[in-house]
């Protein structure tokens, strides 16, 4: 609650000194089906598919259609000498149709402040009240029961975009994540740090061109999660390292239709990650990484200045490699995911 009532007083305070006020409210829906909804491996699959273990998967189907509503806020003004400032409140709301114990939303804060036509930085806050992500073992149980492995998010974001000219444009982003795992997992609990460079590039008025790099650390608490982790059978170490590497690819007018443009955009992203563990009883970290790829694609079609439709289709999977077999076996997967997402602004 404290975050909050900072977020609102910020807000409060920058209204108080800020002219020329332009209120822009929005709401997006979007329809999406996922093959794969807690992207369980084919092993995991074919165990909820046997439907002999009903305590391990809360699952109605392991396919799902999602249905997600966006509202926003936004409030664009005049600050610092003049220059346009944004701001902007936002809550989204995922609905799934078989499997609603895995219903979630969040909440966002963001501030944009224009210094020129060139250059301009932003402040993100997003919260994440509860997302679950499957059933497990706790270390905490001494017989075999599967807990709810879900956690809380907080996610701070700086953005710096810097356009050199119409065609090169540069960003950095800094970001911090705090995730706070339910009270059977707390050894996931961890502070993640994120660095990323981005470069774009437009060679033609038909193509651009966007490349990134992130540079991930991922610190668990691990053993500090317990007074007494003597006590523990294992202690399991989540903590990782992480290159992410993203390339997309915009064509802004593929075709026209009544005047407006068909934009069509094409993206790949790969992150190897390298787990810290140093202990060799942790199988499920100790010697493993894993790489997962995505493949993705939309289709954006603005019918008039206020209502824009687009869909979009994105592939992924994860590769693992490890010393034991069967953490290689949980945790490979495969998923497509693809949707409509209609978006209004008034």
């Amino acid at each position: 609650m404290k975050k909050y009532i900072i977020i609102i007083l910020i807000l409060l305070t920058t209204s108080l000194v800020a002219k020329n006020f332009t209120f822009n409210p929005g709401i997006s829906v979007e329809t999406t089906y996922n093959s794969n909804i807690l992207s369980l491996s084919e092993n995991d699959l074919k165990r909820f598919e046997s439907g002999n273990e009903p305590d391990k998967f809360l699952l109605e189907t392991s396919d799902d259609l999602i249905t997600s509503a966006k509202v926003e806020l936004n409030l664009k003004h005049k600050l610092l000498a003049g220059h346009t400032q944004i701001n902007r409140f936002a809550v989204k709301y995922n609905k799934l149709l078989n499997n609603d114990f895995a219903d979630n939303y969040y909440f966002e804060f963001a501030l944009k402040q224009y210094l020129s036509k060139k250059l301009n930085f932003g402040f993100y806050y997003y919260f994440y009240p509860e997302t679950f992500v499957n059933r497990y073992d706790s270390v905490l149980d001494d017989e075999n029961i599967f807990r709810d492995f879900s956690y809380s998010k907080n996610n701070y974001l700086a953005k710096i975009n810097y356009s050199l000219n119409s065609k090169y444009q540069f960003n950095y982003k800094f970001s911090l994540s705090q995730l706070f795992y339910n009270k059977y997992f707390t050894e996931y609990d961890a502070d993640n740090f994120e660095n990323e460079i981005g470069i774009g590039i437009t060679p033609s008025v038909w193509l651009r061109v966007k490349a990134d790099y992130s540079y991930k650390i991922s610190k668990a608490q691990a053993g500090d999660a317990f007074e007494d982790p003597e006590l523990v059978t294992i202690i399991k170490d989540g903590s990782y390292i992480s290159d992410i590497f993203e390339l997309s690819l915009l064509f802004p007018e593929v075709i026209s239709i009544s005047s407006s443009p068909v934009t069509l955009k094409l993206g790949t992203k790969v992150e190897h990650t390298f787990f810290q563990s140093d202990n060799e009883l942790d199988e499920y970290h100790y010697g493993r990484e894993d790489v997962i790829a995505a493949f993705n694609s939309d289709v954006n079609y603005k019918i008039s200045k206020n209502l824009s439709l687009k869909y979009f289709y994105e592939y992924k999977l994860r590769d693992t490699s490890s010393p034991y077999s069967n953490v290689v076996v949980d945790k490979e997967y495969d998923l497509h995911e693809t949707g409509l997402t209609i978006t209004y602004s008034l």
